[in-house]
């Protein structure tokens, strides 16, 4: 009798847990006149704006800006600037001198520009621009350089 009790014990055990595992709930079968909803496709990024031929414009980005003396002139400041253009064929790289209109007179600002080519192309391959400019005179006032591009800009400070 025993055995018996065990054996119905263990078989009731087993069939209150098979029961608590199957806790889905009763789904009703599709139907197959049921149209699928599908996700609309994610919208492509806007392209890029066509580079005007031949035109003075910004960089794409400043990476790097070294200032150093001329031993012929320790008043002066060569400031060396590095960084990229949105493509290839990018000409006259250059330091444009900005008006900074009352802000910190502490700080020269310029911006890194170039001319876009003549012919772009649609392959916007980052391609590195380095351009320098010779500062014969600059205000002791001035103790940062600053170098604008079109996405980002950095600042060095000058060495007395």
């Amino acid at each position: 009798m025993r055995v018996s009790v065990a054996i119905m014990f263990a078989a009731g055990t087993a069939l209150i847990m098979l029961a608590g595992c199957n806790r889905n709930p009763a789904q009703p079968p599709a139907s197959p006149q049921t149209p699928t909803a599908t996700a609309p496709a994610p919208a492509q990024p806007p392209a890029p704006p066509p580079i005007p031929p031949a035109t003075e414009l910004p960089v794409n980005s400043v990476d790097s800006v070294m200032l150093s003396r001329p031993q012929d002139e320790p008043m002066a400041i060569i400031i060396h600037v590095s960084g990229t253009a949105v493509s290839a064929g990018w000409t006259g790289a250059k330091l444009a001198e900005e008006s900074d209109g009352g802000a910190d007179n502490s700080v020269k600002t310029y911006k890194f520009v170039a001319t876009s080519p003549d012919m772009p192309g649609e392959d916007r391959t980052a391609q590195p621009i380095e351009a320098e400019i010779r500062v014969d005179s600059l205000s002791p006032d001035i103790k940062t350089i600053r170098i604008v591009s079109s996405t980002n800009e950095v600042s060095a400070p000058i060495a007395q």
